[in-house]
């Protein structure tokens, strides 16, 4: 099993946890992180080792990639698996999984590439190197199976973990203190370039609002202290707690949020909690994606791309400027009736998504255990 960053850590923790308690004895080796360590995983290389992102940034990294993967190699045709699980990842996971299927191995993608997205045309190296893709959203089955992949919708693991709730206190919005969370994401990179942004806009609403409070979690002390440092810079004067607990946790008491595209604004649906998101890539990432047109859909936030139109704003690229996220988040500061249909919506949405994936995703993968292989 191989997780190349933290979320495929922890899906790969839960698989592994399902697949322990099932009927077979289960041996398990590959690229984990702590969650899978614990969970019983004899970890080959570290998954943050192999955390990288954007299609300008994997570049910088290529020689030391491609060191750890040939490492890699050497170290799975050591283990001699049964079946070979690629947790997200997919850059690095489908090669592995060609390599490994040419040799007899079985192999399984768990989270679909976001084909739907973002570089379609690799729906064909997937139906190549894949026995079978473990999908999160309900529409990606359809769209695999059209292209002659075999897939299964196990659920997603942030709808299982967390029942939806109202965000916010009911005392702040009576009082209109309502509490803005604001998440820059969790890579160095990502705060960098979606910080500046979301301070600049809790400056801007500071102003207009008197009342707003603000409120961010990190994911790690260096994050934290690098978005503090942001928050001198481009929102002085502006009061802004640091959260004890995780992003999800704050996500439960926050009335609104300012976030990076990612896993947060799933985060944030399941919470219920109402928001507005931001993105930016490198600009040389950007201009690749418009100049070979791999953008495929017109949403970005996960909640957008379930539903099939705009739930939340999106301002990604030149748009996710401090003013226009100020401008989106004050326009749902102001209307509570927007801010509850939002909160309809997320439920509903989430509801969809839960499944008990880490059950759903040992049988897919007990199943085809019982398979032979196919070269």
């Amino acid at each position: 099993m191989v997780a190349g960053e933290a979320s495929g850590d922890r899906l790969g923790a839960g698989l592994i946890r399902s697949l322990r308690a099932g009927p077979l004895e289960v041996d398990v080796a590959g690229v984990a992180g702590p969650a899978m360590r614990e969970a019983g995983c004899s970890p080959m290389l570290e998954a943050s080792q192999f955390a990288v992102m954007g299609l300008a940034e994997v570049v910088r990294h290529l020689p030391r990639l491609w060191m750890l993967r040939r490492r890699l190699l050497r170290q799975l045709g050591e283990f001699r698996p049964d079946i070979f699980i690629g947790v997200d990842s997919p850059e690095l996971n489908l090669g592995l999984a060609g390599r490994l299927k040419r040799g007899g191995v079985r192999t399984v993608q768990y989270v679909c590439p976001s084909i739907w997205a973002w570089r379609a045309g690799r729906v064909r190296r997937i139906r190549r190197n894949c026995d079978r893709v473990l999908c999160l959203l309900p529409f990606e089955p359809a769209l695999l199976r059209k292209e002659g992949v075999e897939a299964v919708f196990v659920g997603h693991p942030i709808a299982d973990e967390q029942a939806p709730e109202g965000g916010g206190s009911l005392t702040a919005v009576r009082e209109g203190r309502l509490l803005v969370a604001l998440l820059p994401g969790s890579r160095r990179s990502e705060i960098s370039r979606i910080g500046p942004p979301i301070a600049q806009a809790a400056a801007w609403l500071a102003a207009r609002r008197s009342g707003v409070r603000f409120a961010t979690a990190a994911a790690t002390p260096q994050g934290r202290e690098q978005f503090a440092a942001i928050l001198r810079r481009f929102a002085p004067g502006v009061e802004v707690r640091q959260a004890s607990g995780s992003a999800r946790e704050l996500l439960k008491t926050a009335d609104l949020a300012a976030a990076a595209s990612g896993t947060v604004t799933m985060e944030a649906m399941v919470c219920g909690c109402p928001l507005v998101v931001a993105y930016r890539v490198v600009p040389l990432t950007a201009w690749i994606a418009r100049a070979f047109r791999l953008l495929k859909t017109p949403y970005v936030a996960l909640p957008n791309v379930l539903a099939g139109r705009r739930v939340v704003p999106e301002l990604l690229q030149e748009r996710a400027r401090g003013e226009a996220l100020g401008a989106e988040l004050l326009s749902l500061y102001d209307d509570p009736g927007a801010r509850r249909a939002m909160r309809v919506e997320f439920a509903r949405l989430s509801e969809s998504l839960r499944r008990g994936v880490d059950d759903r995703a040992a049988q897919a993968v007990l199943a085809l255990a019982s398979r032979p292989a196919r070269g």
